[in-house]
Formats: C-alpha cells, sequence, structure tokens
C-alpha cells in the first residue's frame, strides 16, 4: 500500500484531534461551565424541584425491606464535629451539610439537607441531601472533591455512608440506586441525589437505611 504525504496529514491530524478530545474530556464539565455560566443556577432550581414537599411515607416496592426495628440513637461523642456533616468513604465526600430554604445558596456552599423532611435524630421522613455534581467555576479542586456529589454515580447497593449530627455519628446501607426525574421511595431513611448530566432533568439517586 502506498502512502502519499496528504495521507500521513489526514492521520496525523485525525490522530491530535482524537488525542485532543480525550485529553479534554475530564474538563468538559468545567468547560462547559465557563462557556454557559448561568448553568449552575439552573441546575440549582432543578434540584431544588426534585423533591416532593407533600410527599409522605410509602409502601412502594423496594429492593429490600425498610428495616422493623429502628437502631437506637448512637451515643454523643464529644470528640466528633460539632458541625453536621456528610462521610462517603469511598468516593471521598466529606462535607459540611447545610441548613436552610434559600437552595440557591446553600447549594453553592455544598451539601444541603431538603427542609421539612428528617433529620436522622428523627426518622418519621427519609433525610434527604442533594449537592451540586460539578459544582460551580469558583470552587476549587480539593472543595469540589470533598463537597459535591461527581462520584455519587459510583456508589452500588451495600456501600456505607456516614453522618455526623449534633456529635452523633450515624450509619446507613445502600439498598437502592437509581435514575429518574423524582424521588420513587420516601419510606428509605436517607436519600441522596444529584444531576446526572450537565442540564438535564435526570437526576441520580442513592436510597440507604439506617444500621
Amino acid at each position: 500500500m502506498r502512502f502519499t504525504k496528504r495521507s500521513f496529514v489526514t492521520i496525523g491530524v485525525t490522530f491530535w484531534l482524537s488525542a485532543t478530545i480525550l485529553a479534554l474530556l475530564p474538563s468538559w464539565p468545567h468547560l462547559y461551565y465557563r462557556l454557559f455560566p448561568q448553568t449552575s443556577g439552573i441546575l440549582a432550581s432543578t434540584i431544588a424541584s426534585t423533591v416532593s414537599v407533600d410527599a409522605t411515607p410509602t409502601s412502594l416496592p423496594s429492593p429490600t425491606p425498610t428495616p422493623a426495628v429502628i437502631p437506637p440513637l448512637p451515643d454523643i461523642d464529644p470528640s466528633l464535629p460539632k458541625e453536621n456533616g456528610l462521610l462517603i468513604d469511598k468516593i471521598g465526600v466529606k462535607g459540611e451539610i447545610h441548613e436552610g430554604s434559600d437552595w440557591e445558596e446553600i447549594l453553592k456552599q455544598g451539601v444541603w439537607r431538603v427542609p421539612d423532611f428528617g433529620t436522622p435524630e428523627d426518622n418519621s421522613r427519609p433525610v434527604i441531601l442533594a449537592a451540586h455534581r460539578w459544582g460551580y467555576l469558583n470552587w476549587s479542586a480539593a472543595f469540589r472533591k470533598l463537597n459535591s456529589f461527581y462520584s455519587l454515580p459510583d456508589l452500588v447497593a451495600g456501600d456505607t455512608i456516614k453522618i455526623i449530627w449534633n456529635q452523633r455519628q450515624y450509619e446507613y446501607k445502600i439498598y437502592s440506586v437509581s435514575s429518574g426525574t423524582k424521588i420513587t421511595d420516601y419510606s428509605t431513611d436517607l436519600i441522596l441525589y444529584t444531576c446526572q448530566l450537565w442540564n438535564s432533568p435526570v437526576r441520580f439517586f442513592v436510597y440507604a437505611n439506617r444500621i
């Protein structure tokens, strides 16, 4: 087979373009947010509207039954931080849980506990935590790693989540992960969710029960 100079140029350009695309792929969300800075605000609005404030615990089928016995409250540990926090060792999340109804401002700070739902101390309704997957342009890489839900889709059934609340440590075990536009099971103890793609209405949900 004869290769002309033009063939070599074409191969070279194709290789260069492919390498450039592969190199930029991990940074694409951040480039997208820089090109369209309003995206974070739009996503914050859709994150806030995912939960139905009128929802009550349901009997919708779930992959595992809700535990019949409520675990006792963990002991207070004075060595734990006074700030309420979320720890997910598998994906490196270690951030403060922020409270309030001003979701637009709170999501800029990291993890938001949806108001009017449960706390670890009161399991009459599920604890619902939400966070951006990519966050904001002014977030540092270190802050993004600890406070975003970028790697939430890496979680699977059987993984564990910890919540520090009023200097008590609560542990939860994931029994279901799914994608959709709305929460489907309010009978669980803990729900985490984030955006699946940049400005898609689809969310990624994690459901867990206390252990």
